[in-house]
């Protein structure tokens, strides 16, 4: 049984993507061979549930469109890297885990996007490295020890990303 978009998920989701965009716009460190692109904590959302999936790819792909020094290309696989992130994200038992695949998906993608597309003089390696290092510090280091040890203790907040719906009386 398919369960019901609620208005509230897709509210959330509206301000989830708005955000994402926000924060990667004002952050000078969101774009370049090492980022650390603070927005993708954020991500983590989608661990909680998929209705924030679309969101985030959403997000993503606006922050590219309006300030991405790689244009198009970036829209295309830096967008296609949080995609296959973020599907199975919600999937997996343990957030820690599931704070790798973003990680992973980026550094490959946006690793081959400074090398191949833009000719990042280092190898395809280091890009991949440096591109990994900076979500990996971002989304497991900062990101989950915040969700997990910080948001996951608010009932009201918890409730809103798990069912779209807010109970004070828990």
């Amino acid at each position: 049984m398919q369960k019901k978009i609620t208005i509230r998920e897709v509210a959330f989701g509206a301000v989830l993507a708005a955000v994402y965009v926000a924060l990667t716009l004002i952050n000078p460190l969101s774009f370049g061979e090492v980022q650390f692109r603070i927005s993708e904590i954020l991500v983590l959302f989608c661990f909680y549930n998929p209705v924030f999936c679309v969101p985030m790819i959403l997000g993503c792909f606006i922050a590219n469109f309006i300030a991405s020094p790689f244009g198009w290309i970036d829209m295309l696989l830096g967008t296609a890297g949080t995609a296959l992130a973020v599907f199975p994200m919600c999937r997996l038992k343990s957030i820690w885990l599931s704070s790798l695949l973003p990680v992973v998906t980026n550094a490959v993608m946006v690793g081959i996007m400074i090398k191949y597309f833009f000719g990042s003089p280092l190898p395809l390696w280091q890009n991949m490295v440096f591109v990994g290092l900076g979500q990996f510090v971002v989304i497991t280091v900062i990101g989950v020890p915040l969700f997990k040890f910080v948001l996951e203790k608010n009932k009201a907040f918890i409730s809103i990303v798990r069912r779209g719906a807010v109970s004070f009386s828990d």
